[in-house]
């Protein structure tokens, strides 16, 4: 893996979400991050960091972190996404 920061585009692409969310997290604090001009860069032990703290994986505990998707355990909580129901036009007379 390359020790090149990452840009926010890169980084959502990893952790499948918008760039605007990268951009938001670490203007927010939440992911440590620095700027090159205008343009944000995301270290890879920043990334790791955050990852291991949202993981409670084995490879965490020791130091690795581990790159792809994660698997949720049989008991673990889950997040349930609706979409909300269409709210319907009022008919033009």
């Amino acid at each position: 893996m390359s020790t090149r920061p990452l840009t926010p585009e890169m980084l959502a692409d990893r952790w499948h979400c918008s760039s605007e969310t990268i951009r938001q997290m670490v203007k927010r604090g939440d992911l440590r991050g620095f700027r090159v001009g205008r343009m944000i860069r995301i270290p890879i032990d920043a990334i790791e960091e955050h990852e291991c703290q949202k993981s409670a994986s084995d490879a965490c505990e020791a130091g690795s972190a581990s790159i792809g998707a994660t698997q949720t355990q049989a008991n673990a909580p889950a997040i349930s996404l609706r979409h909300a129901p269409e709210r319907k036009q009022p008919r033009k007379g």
